[in-house]
Formats: C-alpha cells, structure tokens, sequence
C-alpha cells in the first residue's frame, strides 16, 4: 500500500534583477553617511548590508510576498553579530532590539504577518540597535506607521492584503537616519 506525499510548496530559486543592483549605491551612501556621522564599523556593516537588500526584498515581497530566507538569514546572522559585539561591550541595546523581535514574532503568532517578516524586522532591529537603544524602537514604530498608512490606501483601493517587508525596511531606514543625525 502506498500513501500519498502531502503536497510541499516549491519555491522558485532566488533570482536577482537588475533592479537589486540599486541596493550597491544604498549600500555605499549607508557606509558613507555612518562614518561622517562618526558610528563605527560594527553599526555599518549590518546597516550597509540591509541598504544592500533592500531593493531585492521590497521587489520579492511586493511581487511575491514572501522575504526569501536566502535573504533574510543571512543579515539576521549580520545583525547577530554586531549585537553580540554590543552587548559584549556592556551595550545593552541589542536586547531591546530582541524584544522588538519577540513582538513581531507574537504579531505573526495571531496572525496578519509572516515569518520572513519576523525575521526581517529581527535583523534590522539588531541593526539600528548598534546605533543606540532607541533605534530599533523607532524603527519598529515608525514601520508600523508607515505600514498602517500604506495599509490605509491598500484598503481605500480595495485590496485586502499587504506586503510588510518594505515598511519594516523604511521604517528602520528613517529611524537609522535619525539616529545618525543626532549623533551628528
């Protein structure tokens, strides 16, 4: 007797566009604008890293909305590191940056948000939090700002759902940039 395999989802294999290549210049002004501000290079790798992708994922979820792990792993690794940099320094930012995590992953339990999204906005608040404990609070709210608005029009236009990924990469990217401006 045989039994029937349950249906698995095949995803396609990442492919990168031409339009991705706009995450390099991000990636470079991001660098450019940490070392002017005076941040060091544990706040400017993960933050150049999410500039880097961001065009990729903002493309992918909008298109496809899912935020490929073969994306998100590896700035959440990123984000590890440079957070456990900080907390080896006595910097305990990085562990607001998890509880940003731990809500994310509480607002995908009840529902409306996806894992890549948890793992998403996980990573880019381990980032900002190499800028300061109030980063990856800022960047959270000010994508759940963002994200609400947009979720606003979406509904206004009549389409029920929404893409999380790029209001959690705008949102972090304003509060990144404010904390480089009050540095400065």
């Amino acid at each position: 007797m045989t039994t029937a395999a349950a249906p698995s989802r095949v995803r396609a294999p990442l492919r990168l566009r031409p339009v991705d290549l706009a995450g390099l210049p991000l990636a470079v002004v991001t660098l450019w604008a940490t070392v002017v501000a005076g941040a060091d290079a544990v706040a400017a790798v993960p933050l150049a890293a999410a500039a880097a992708s961001a065009p990729a994922l903002t493309r992918i979820d909008l298109g496809e909305r899912r935020l490929p792990n073969a994306i998100t792993l590896p700035l959440l690794a990123v984000g590890a590191v440079a957070a456990s940099v900080r907390l080896a320094s006595g910097d305990l930012a990085p562990l607001l940056a998890l509880g940003c995590g731990a809500l994310l992953l509480l607002m995908a339990v009840v529902g409306g948000m996806g894992m890549g999204d948890v793992k998403l906005g996980t990573a880019l608040a381990l980032a900002t939090a190499t800028l300061g404990w109030a980063a990856p609070l800022a960047g959270l709210a000010a994508s759940v700002i963002v994200g609400g608005l947009a979720g606003v029009v979406a509904l206004a236009l009549g389409r029920r759902t929404l893409a999380f990924g790029p209001w959690l990469l705008a949102g972090n990217a304003l509060a990144a940039a404010g904390a480089l401006v009050v540095v400065l």
